[in-house]
């Protein structure tokens, strides 16, 4: 199948906002529907706990709560901080199994999920986003949330996907609004449906200064025309609350799709993106996630930075990170593991402290 161009025809730097709005736009009517505006949205953060660890570290606990015209949601997030002093970098993690942990992949739960030692022996703070607080993963439930507060319309109507990375959005205001945190190096971080909502988000938001998906497959990170294992039938048929309307009448007819996922980690561009696959994934089709990168570097070479290091798909547990883009195969199965984090914060460390 024919892939849909990034640029349709030769750009230049300067032109490339104009083009990526399209993008944007095409994604926002397709695939994940449209972001409600903050228009009519109060918000308020209040901090459940905190305590002392050992080394002056300190966790924190904060919830939001929003509301509009008398509805409302509520949202939990935590911060573990290092002893560290200054404006602190942040990784922020997309955690969309803490009322659905059944469903949840092996590996994707506590210290592999959101390494808080790991993370805050960098120097940096960690923040871990419970991002289906304001929207369930649930097609029976999902709606009493933020998609009750801020209904979307149509066939492009936003649901739980465009909803988690509007919740991660929300924690990137209070990192920004707060002295403690260095608000132009915030790295926003997800696994499998977090994934998708992760990149998602900082496709919207440019206050993510970089984005890692990790295993994020269709929908996610990987191409979607001739894909292996899941495609848009089996994520519509069996998740309809994730995407909107629209992108279901795209099963078996992904070549009519007007975009694929090439085009949203272009979004990210020029901006560190890492995408991370597994060997014995091929629900995500690690190959067609690697080809997304591949293909994103046209975006990033467009505005002065590079792609991907090597265009060849490389061997299992050989990292391609010295790029603008950076991809790994780990051993395993789907999923997060602390491998994967440390070549995340390697790869983070050279951007952001540069």
């Amino acid at each position: 199948m024919e892939l849909p161009a990034i640029f349709p025809q030769e750009l230049t730097a300067r032109e490339w906002p104009a083009r990526r709005a399209q993008l944007l736009e095409l994604f926002q009517e397709q695939v994940y529907g449209r972001t409600p505006g903050m228009d009519g949205v109060t918000c308020r953060c209040h901090r459940e706990e905190a305590l002392a660890l050992q080394d002056g570290q300190r966790w924190e606990a904060y919830r939001l709560f929003f509301e509009k015209d008398g509805r409302g949601c509520d949202l939990r997030f935590t911060v573990s901080l290092p002893a560290a002093a200054g404006a602190l970098p942040c990784v922020l993690v997309l955690d969309s199994f803490s009322h659905n942990a059944a469903v949840a992949c092996a590996g994707a739960h506590g210290e592999e999920l959101a390494p808080r030692q790991l993370v805050t022996g960098c120097g940096w703070a960690l923040v871990r986003v419970f991002v289906d607080d304001v929207c369930l993963d649930d097609a029976a439930l999902c709606r009493q949330g933020v998609l009750r507060m801020l209904p979307g319309q149509g066939q492009s109507a936003w649901g739980a996907i465009g909803a988690w990375a509007w919740a991660a959005s929300r924690v990137i205001d209070f990192l920004c609004a707060d002295g403690r945190f260095d608000s132009g190096r915030i790295a926003v971080q997800g696994c499998s449906r977090s994934g998708k909502a992760a990149l998602w988000c900082a496709a919207q938001d440019g206050r993510a200064a970089a984005v890692i998906s990790t295993v994020s497959g269709c929908t996610g990170a990987a191409v979607t025309r001739g894909k292996t294992g899941e495609h848009v039938r089996d994520i519509t048929g069996q998740f309809p609350h994730w995407l909107c309307p629209r992108y279901a009448g795209y099963a078996d007819r992904e070549d009519q799709l007007p975009v694929d996922q090439h085009m949203l980690l272009a979004l990210c561009a020029p901006r560190p993106l890492y995408v991370s696959s597994a060997a014995e994934d091929a629900w995500a089709d690690p190959r067609k996630e690697f080809e997304a990168c591949v293909l994103a570097g046209q975006a990033y070479r467009l505005l002065g930075a590079q792609g991907l290091a090597d265009e060849a798909f490389p061997p299992v547990d050989t990292p391609l990170c010295t790029g603008g883009i950076a991809y790994h195969v780990r051993t395993g199965a789907h999923g997060c593991r602390l491998y994967d984090w440390q070549q995340y914060l390697s790869f983070l460390a050279r951007h952001f402290e540069a």
